[in-house]
């Protein structure tokens, strides 16, 4: 596969959670870059386009825009620089 990324990612093995549609869902990021992440799933059918990903339970977040997925993983765009203070 040629690989297509601006930016080379590095490889993690880091619990996480998404926030979609006012809750949190447990992901786990495997690979991270300045402009995005792969994150894995149980299942990304009811995952929306827009999401915002969180280390810290929903204390900062940073938007993302899904640029693929699978059946159990999802391939993101970060939509912003930084993340920001969900308070």
């Amino acid at each position: 596969m040629q690989e297509r990324r601006r930016v080379r990612r590095t490889r993690v093995y880091k619990c996480a959670k998404i926030s979609m549609n006012g809750s949190l869902r447990d992901c786990v990021v495997r690979d991270i870059s300045s402009l995005g992440a792969r994150l894995a799933f149980v299942s990304t059918v009811s995952i929306p386009d827009r999401l915002s990903l969180t280390f810290d339970d929903a204390r900062t977040l940073r938007a993302c825009r899904v640029a693929w997925r699978s059946v159990t993983e999802i391939g993101v765009e970060f939509s912003e620089a930084t993340f920001h203070s969900a308070a």
